[in-house]
């Protein structure tokens, strides 16, 4: 391959982060692009993955994406894996980096660095490599499940029905767990994935206050969905919409039982919790106020702006005490307070013990 097509491949990988490899007319790979952790591409994924057209796309049940198109007497391929490595040489799964039609959009532009026309891409429904699986994968049988911390921060932002926050921990709580494996059947293991997450969203969706009634309907739709579905292409981030559609269905009711102040104040301190430094700040991100911004959320919610951002921040101690080494002094400072007598004192109020002796009993 000449410089010039290796520089741009180089170029290309450095500004997308997309894994690439060069294959000779043997499938003899000859040069890689890849991030530090990408696993090695296996040889049978090239084998059953001939190229057809101009750009080929292949769905890889659970794997993600493949791309290949000819360059002169190479194959080009671009891989986007859904796990990475572990420095120990294990494999981390976590969602996929792209998703079909960012990766597909990827290749395409690629493509056009090189011949500068759009390519011609084969129909998604013909290129699905059913079953694939990596040669060399570990089966983790001492799984450590590992991120419940992050499940816990997860499942506490479908109870304030919070998108954001939810995408944000999604991410995280997919990058440190370990998962088990429900079944050897592929397609039935994402199923039962599918249907636990499910599970966790119902229950803490009636914790966000929507009915229980409804949630449970909802759950019921939901996993006869799961089993109506044949293929399951990409379970974390099925279980991520399925998320969604809780946190949707619990803002809905939130919205219906709460003006709109109010229910903007709450958000306000859901997100922004640990650096709040007065009710009035609140009030003024809202335009109204404080006054009267105390009076309608103590007459909607029960409970004043005050109680609420200590909750949160108690919430967010009762994490730090279990799940890290941190000091109390560090721990209140890191959930917003400006001191640990401060902290330790309202920690006692709302839990009834000291952060200490909270943090023992955990032990």
């Amino acid at each position: 391959m000449n410089k010039s097509n290796e520089t741009i491949l180089y170029n290309y990988h450095a500004a997308c982060n997309l894994s690439l490899y060069v294959l000779n007319e043997n499938n003899e790979m000859v040069a890689r692009y890849t991030p530090p952790l990408a696993p090695n591409l296996k040889e049978n994924l090239i084998k059953k993955a001939p190229l057809s057209s101009e750009l080929d796309i292949y769905l890889i049940t659970n794997k993600s994406s493949l791309g290949i198109f000819k360059l002169d007497n190479y194959k080009i391929i671009g891989w986007n894996p859904d796990f990475t490595t572990s420095g120990k040489g294990g494999y981390l799964r976590k969602a996929p980096m792209l998703d079909y039609k960012e990766f597909s959009n990827q290749m395409s532009c690629l493509y056009y660095m090189f011949f500068q026309k759009w390519p011609h891409i084969n129909s998604i429904q013909e290129k699905i490599l059913v079953g694939e699986s990596i040669d060399d994968e570990p089966t983790n049988n001492n799984s450590t499940y590992e991120g419940y911390l992050s499940e816990k921060e997860l499942m506490d932002a479908v109870t304030q029905g919070n998108l954001a926050r939810f995408n944000k921990f999604f991410s995280i709580f997919i990058k440190e767990g370990n998962f088990g494996t429900f079944s050897k059947d592929k397609n039935r293991d994402a199923k039962d994935m599918a249907i636990a997450a499910t599970t966790l969203y119902t229950r803490a969706a009636i914790a966000g206050g929507l009915p229980a009634s409804q949630a449970y309907g909802l759950s019921d739709h939901i996993i006869k969905q799961i089993e109506k579905d044949s293929t399951i292409l990409n379970y974390y981030e099925y279980s991520r919409a399925i998320g969604e559609i809780f946190i949707n269905r619990i803002i809905r009711h939130k919205r219906m039982n709460l003006t709109s102040t109010v229910y903007q104040a709450q958000e306000y301190i859901y997100a922004n919790f640990r650096s709040i430094t007065s009710v009035n700040e609140i009030a003024q991100s809202i335009g109204v106020s404080t006054s009267y911004l105390q009076h309608l959320f103590k007459k909607e919610t029960g409970h004043s702006l005050i109680n609420l951002i200590n909750r949160e921040k108690i919430k967010q101690a009762q994490h730090y005490l279990i799940f890290t080494k941190k000091s109390i002094e560090e721990i209140a400072y890191d959930s917003g307070y400006n001191n640990q007598s401060q902290f330790s004192t309202i920690f006692k109020k709302e839990v009834g013990i000291t952060p200490t002796s909270f943090r023992k009993q955990k032990k």
